[in-house]
């Protein structure tokens, strides 16, 4: 996408693949294989593996909380991140969402494996309610105030399209 290609653009070292599962985005499937993307591109540059900052949409920021559960990383950017599967078999497949008492977050491990987290939504995303999106804000600490983290940005959808707030959240991070 143009993220993507404006980071490369300036030689900030990126992946953009497909994942395996797509259509499921099983949590089975993509953690392993982020993690694996992790240790295959940081060994062929003498890096290391937690020097990574994962950008997260939708499902795709289901699987960067609980790739952060597991592993260090620099840092996280979450784009339309909800803390439940809203009542949705499909989702709840997926196996990132708790049920219960059960699979829930563990905030305490993500956040002592990552220090630097910025989250975004928009109060007119026609999937995720802004309410669940403050969950995952409020169980990460993040503050509202622009200062730490959390940013409502109003009429942005469900970020289909490229967003320059979300590249500069990148940027700060690198």
């Amino acid at each position: 996408g143009e993220l993507y290609n404006i980071l490369s653009e300036k030689a900030i070292p990126c992946i953009c693949q497909d994942f395996p599962d797509p259509l499921h985005a099983r949590r089975e499937r993509w953690v392993p294989f982020m993690r694996s993307l992790a240790e295959k591109h940081s060994s062929t540059d003498g890096g290391d593996a937690s020097n990574v900052i994962l950008v997260g949409h939708s499902s795709g920021a289901q699987a960067a909380l609980r790739y952060a559960e597991q592993y260090k990383l620099r840092g996280v950017v979450l784009v339309s991140a909800t803390y439940s599967d809203l009542g949705d078999a499909h989702e709840r497949a997926s196996g990132y969402y708790p049920q219960g008492e059960s699979n829930l977050y563990q905030f305490d491990k993500m956040k002592s494996n990552c220090k630097n987290w910025i989250q975004f939504h928009s109060d007119d995303d026609p999937f995720i309610p802004l309410f669940e999106a403050e969950k995952i804000r409020d169980g990460l600490g993040l503050k509202s105030d622009g200062t730490d983290g959390y940013n409502m940005l109003p009429g942005r959808s469900h970020f289909f399209e490229f967003d320059e707030d979300i590249l500069n959240a990148v940027l700060s991070l690198c």
